[in-house]
């Protein structure tokens, strides 16, 4: 039988219907779940625009999370060979844009105040360098400095890389980030009234933050790991009373116009101290150690033209926290001079931080072969800043840091470790329900699928629990309780049994994949005895065989 020519045309219709059809289910929308997944979505709408396809699929993402941090206890080894950066020197002073904050210590302390060239500096004296370093409050100009080629190198928290990152990239300006500074640790909170224990009694309440800052990420990431449905995190983002700066922010919550406000120290401490007894910090960065970071980006002309230069600033940069750590006395007398600050406020302000030095750089960087926790964090950022309406235009992580200058440094640092100075009692997990739940900032169901009747986890909930890794990476200060349930179909005996073991499987996949110590885990097998629905229907008991998580604070 002959075709007709437009025989022919429909059914190449048909075919190209077919395949787009069978592309956009098993590419597009795996590949734009799979990014939100690891990124640990907040599970709102999706985003108005989709990631191009091209690069990753499904498979991709199938072993998210298999490659482990190393031992904490352990020096910290960079995977693979010595990082080539090349040569080239800039051949005039390095300019850094920063702001009125402790995290950019390190770099004044080696270059003995803001103005390079002091022949007594680490940077001048061990590295022949010279670096000015200029301020910026507002990141508006920062950035529209950075832009114009004024600054080479300016701060950024990674939340806020992410939405400049896209802005840079619509203005065809590349850059990337080339060390981490610190990790925030207790400096950003949530304060809120006494009788607000957790992120889900938000719900209803009015909160004050200023918009598109650290601040504000800070919210909307622990609303996106909240129990919360989606619908309520809508309700809750409607009512946001946006404030110009976070101090303003602190000061609706004293003058009693908001129930709760997201800001940072000092303005953290006082607003609590002006409500009394009938406030508190909900949660901070003390508990969400891993959230918030500081990093310094720098100009992709820059890169290029004088890596030797970057290399040795970088250097100077973990010197000058060798030196702090040495001489705190000394070094925030220096600080407090250059930021025109009392060095009791640098000290307070650096009790609010980490520091990161060379180890803390390589696991965040992923230079050891575990995730980089950069790359979470960026990729976070993005989705929701493109959520929020901030941001169009499309950034990967991977393309916006080069760990080169850091990597190159590793036989300096050989033996190093990463600190933590919060310790975890391995009876404190096992604290009563009602302990547990006073301590509880987060309360959330997780769906994770079991062959059945086994505690053998499914391929299809490594996604889910890959999300609550990335979760118990970022609040690192924190204990989880896992609870497993059941129906109550079988022997009560063999389901508190079978729940127990599938709480205890939950617990040994998160430990294996992402090095969380065992003492970080309270689980419990309830079986049937929680019931949340009807287990008369099997919609009930579909809602029964759940997974219940709590993070729950370290109270020390």
């Amino acid at each position: 039988m002959k075709l007709t020519g437009f025989s022919k045309f429909f059914i190449a219709l048909v075919i190209l219907g077919v395949v787009g059809v069978l592309g956009w289910k098993f590419y597009l929308v795996p590949h734009e779940q799979a990014v939100q997944m690891a990124a640990a979505t907040d599970g709102g709408a999706a985003p108005t625009s989709s990631r191009p396809a091209g690069k990753l699929g499904k498979e991709d993402f199938a072993n998210l999370g298999n490659t482990p941090d190393p031992d904490r206890k352990a020096p910290v080894a960079v995977a693979g060979a010595a990082a080539n950066i090349g040569q080239g020197k800039l051949g005039r002073k390095l300019i850094v844009g920063i702001n009125t904050w402790a995290g950019h210590a390190p770099g004044i302390v080696a270059n003995l105040g803001m103005e390079g060239g002091n022949p007594a500096s680490i940077f001048k004296e061990k590295y022949g360098l010279d670096v000015d370093f200029k301020i910026f409050e507002d990141p508006a100009v920062k950035l529209a400095a950075f832009l114009k080629g004024d600054i080479d190198i300016m701060w950024d928290t990674v939340d806020s890389w992410a939405n400049e990152a896209s802005r840079l990239a619509e203005q065809g300006v590349p850059a990337k980030a080339i060390i981490q500074e610190d990790w925030s640790r207790g400096g950003d909170g949530i304060v809120s009234l006494a009788g607000i224990n957790s992120i889900e009694d938000l719900k209803g309440k009015t909160i004050a933050t200023t918009q598109f800052t650290p601040s504000h990420w800070l919210l909307l990431y622990m609303l996106s790991q909240s129990g919360l449905s989606a619908e309520d995190k809508i309700e809750i983002e409607k009512k946001l009373v946006f404030t110009k700066e976070a101090p303003q922010a602190a000061a609706a919550f004293k003058a009693k116009k908001v129930d709760a406000a997201v800001t940072w120290e000092p303005d953290l401490s006082l607003a609590v101290k002006a409500r009394g007894d009938e406030a508190h910090v909900l949660v901070s960065t003390n508990a969400a150690t891993n959230v918030i970071a500081d990093t310094l980006v720098a100009r992709q002309e820059v890169i290029d033209k004088a890596p030797e230069t970057l290399v040795a600033f970088v250097h100077g940069w973990f010197d000058g926290i060798d030196f702090i750590a040495k001489d705190p006395a000394q070094s925030y007398d220096i600080v407090a001079k250059a930021l025109k600050l009392a060095p009791d406020d640098v000290s307070g302000m650096l009790s609010g931080l980490k520091l990161t030095p060379f180890a803390d750089n390589a696991l965040f960087f992923g230079l050891t072969g575990g995730k980089p926790q950069f790359g979470t964090l960026f990729d976070t950022a993005f989705i929701v800043w493109r959520k929020e309406g901030v941001i169009t235009k499309v950034v990967d992580a991977k393309d916006y840091l080069d760990s080169r200058f850091v990597a190159a440094l590793a036989k300096d640092y050989q033996g190093q470790k990463v600190v933590e100075t919060f310790k975890f009692d391995p009876k404190k997990p096992a604290v009563a329900a009602a302990e547990a739940k006073k301590h509880a900032i987060v309360n959330k169901q997780l769906t994770i699928y079991f062959t059945p009747g086994s505690d053998e986890i499914m391929h299809g909930s490594y996604f889910t629990l890959d999300s609550l890794g990335d979760m118990m990476t970022a609040f690192g200060n924190t204990y989880l309780r896992v609870e497993g349930n059941t129906d109550s179909k079988g022997s009560e005996k063999l389901n508190k049994s079978l729940s127990q073991k599938r709480a205890d499987a939950v617990r040994k996949y998160l430990v294996d994949h992402f090095q969380i110590p065992d003492p970080r885990f309270q689980t419990i097998g309830k079986g049937s005895a929680d019931p949340v629905a009807p287990n008369d229907t099997e919609a009930g008991r579909q809602q029964n065989r759940r997974t219940d998580i709590k993070v729950v604070l370290n109270v020390n």
